[in-house]
């Protein structure tokens, strides 16, 4: 069975959950996996596990500048989710960009276990209004999270990623609750980072 049938599961059914779309990716592609290649597989699910996939290194994987990275194509994916996009489309510069299959296990490896907790308190319920405005307020949400991860403020990605993550797991399951908690985070997200960025500017001051 190929990646992409597998992903795309027998025909109206509903919607894989997340964990099993990035479970068949890592089993399913080759030993270096472009984004190209992901988009392609993933179709109109590639929104939530993209989201998923560059926010978890901010998380669990600190690498010195790994979010200046990593925020740019989630902008991209956040600003296709404003208007209104059913998949997510990337530029030929960074659709032909590659991992190594090691390092998308890794990634795989520690986000898995935490998105299958969160996928079992989560499930359809409460979710508020039309779905193309809500996906556009999440796209509108991520993409600012997506600018606090692009300022090079270390110890600071953590928060934005966790909302980030959050709403992408919302999106996935169409669960109110999470919603809600990802703009929660979100909302926290900026006040933390405007306090780091405070408390900077304050020791600076002092200092000269």
């Amino acid at each position: 069975m190929s990646v992409q049938s597998d992903l795309e599961g027998a025909a109206g059914t509903a919607p894989r959950r997340l964990s099993d779309v990035l479970r068949a990716l890592e089993t399913g592609l080759g030993l270096r996996i472009a984004l190209g290649d992901l988009v392609a597989g993933l179709r109109d699910r590639s929104f939530a596990p993209l989201m998923v996939l560059f926010a978890v290194p901010n998380v669990f994987l600190y690498l010195p500048g790994s979010s200046v990275i990593t925020s740019l194509p989630l902008m991209m994916i956040a600003l296709q989710l404003v208007a209104g996009r059913p998949s997510v489309w990337l530029p030929k510069a960074l659709s032909d960009r590659s991992i190594d299959r090691a390092m998308f296990r890794k990634i795989v490896y520690y986000s898995l276990p935490w998105v299958e907790r969160i996928e079992r308190l989560a499930r359809p319920r409460l979710w508020p209004g039309a779905t193309t405005t809500v996906d556009r307020a999440i796209g509108i949400a991520c993409l600012l999270m997506s600018l606090l991860l692009f300022l090079p403020i270390p110890f600071a990605n953590a928060v934005p990623a966790l909302a980030i993550i959050a709403l992408a797991l919302a999106l996935s399951e169409r669960d109110g609750l999470w919603l809600t908690l990802g703009f929660l985070f979100s909302i926290g997200a900026v006040f933390f980072v405007a306090a780091i960025i405070g408390g900077g500017a304050f020791v600076l001051t002092r200092l000269f």
